[in-house]
């Protein structure tokens, strides 16, 4: 994995006083709030072709479960979420469009709402699934062995090729990360296996960031966690979704940003930005957020260049943390705090 500039520190550390203008936005846990009537097959929106089929095939050939849904904390538009309940099928808890339903929307509410079970990512490639268990992070995995770990890593130097190689074709047919494949056969140990598969899970889901469409679907099902008791998950979730987004080199929104555009916090997002392990130029860069510096001027005043500007608001907008408002026609002098102000009163009366 590529490395952060800096060390991870707290924000307290480099946030400065600022008056933040807070735009009326209430961004929620987009869970239902009601249990809905059950529907049918046809109410469900579909995946693309090539999601189908893998949705017919059980990944761990878990036996079906009758739906068990948890009370949500807050009611999401009927465009974001459409909840399912059937009994002797799949209970899936919340799908939609990733347009409307971002992915950090989805993974706060696995976190929020403590969630154990599967979500799906439908793309133009082949699908990537997520497990997690009581709101934690266990791995993240897809049956194209290809996309997951394009070459096989410096640490497996020492096992049999032909036994990696037997290894990845069980992931191709089952899913399976061909890491957890390896240490129950004892070829690897447990923890290293575990290291892997979280760089190369946080790897593959980071390309889920920059897909045009994708499609994501959570299913609700404990059984899916027999085969992976002994795999620690993730506490963390906040810390590992930021994790996936250092990863995105180059954000595919040119057309999308205006170096004049002013980013200022969501109506919770100075609370959650604090409780995340930012870097050191993360961390300068959020303290810029006031509601009336542009983007092109928080650049300015920490001596960057307009790319790396980008990629750090880029992790702050997909996070839902600030958003961008337009900048205006006439530059407008940029806003001072009280102990500017009497600052610069004092030099005038002298």
């Amino acid at each position: 994995m590529p490395k952060s500039r800096g060390k991870p520190k707290s924000i307290e550390a480099h946030m400065e006083s600022s008056n933040i203008e807070e735009p009326e936005e209430s961004v929620g846990t987009p869970i239902p709030q009601e249990e809905e009537e059950p529907m049918r097959d046809e109410a469900v929106p579909e995946p693309a072709p090539s999601a189908e089929s893998v949705q017919s095939e059980d990944w761990w050939n878990a036996t079906a479960s009758a739906p068990d849904w948890d009370q949500p904390a807050t009611e999401p538009s009927p465009t974001e979420v459409i909840p399912r309940k059937e009994l002797g099928m799949a209970d899936v808890y919340f799908c939609g469009h990733t347009s409307l339903f971002p992915l950090s929307r989805a993974l706060r509410a696995i976190a929020n709402e403590r969630l154990t079970g599967l979500l799906r990512s439908f793309w133009e490639q082949e699908p990537i699934e997520l497990l997690a268990r009581d709101g934690e992070i266990v791995f993240v995995t897809t049956r194209d062995p290809n996309l997951y770990c394009p070459e096989v890593p410096d640490l497996l130097a020492n096992v049999d090729v032909v036994v990696v190689e037997r290894s990845r074709e069980q992931q191709r047919d089952s899913g399976t990360p061909f890491f957890m494949t390896l240490a129950r056969q004892e070829s690897i140990a447990l923890d290293v296996a575990t290291e892997l598969m979280r760089q190369y899970g946080q790897k593959l889901f980071s390309q889920l960031w920059t897909a045009p469409r994708a499609w994501i679907m959570f299913e609700k099902n404990p059984d899916l966690l027999s085969n992976v008791a002994d795999v620690p998950g993730d506490p963390n979730v906040r810390d590992w979704v930021l994790e996936t987004l250092r990863l995105v080199e180059d954000p595919d929104q040119p057309a999308s940003f205006d170096p004049t555009s002013i980013p200022a916090y969501t109506k919770d997002g100075f609370e959650r930005v604090q409780r995340l392990k930012l870097t050191a130029d993360e961390a300068q860069f959020a303290s810029q957020f006031n509601g009336a510096r542009s983007v092109q001027q928080i650049a300015k005043n920490l001596r960057l260049d307009l790319k790396s500007a980008q990629q750090l608001l880029y992790r702050f907008l997909a996070l839902e943390i600030v958003e961008c408002w337009p900048g205006s026609t006439a530059a407008k002098p940029e806003r001072q705090t009280f102990f500017q102000r009497l600052r610069r009163s004092r030099q005038r009366d002298r």
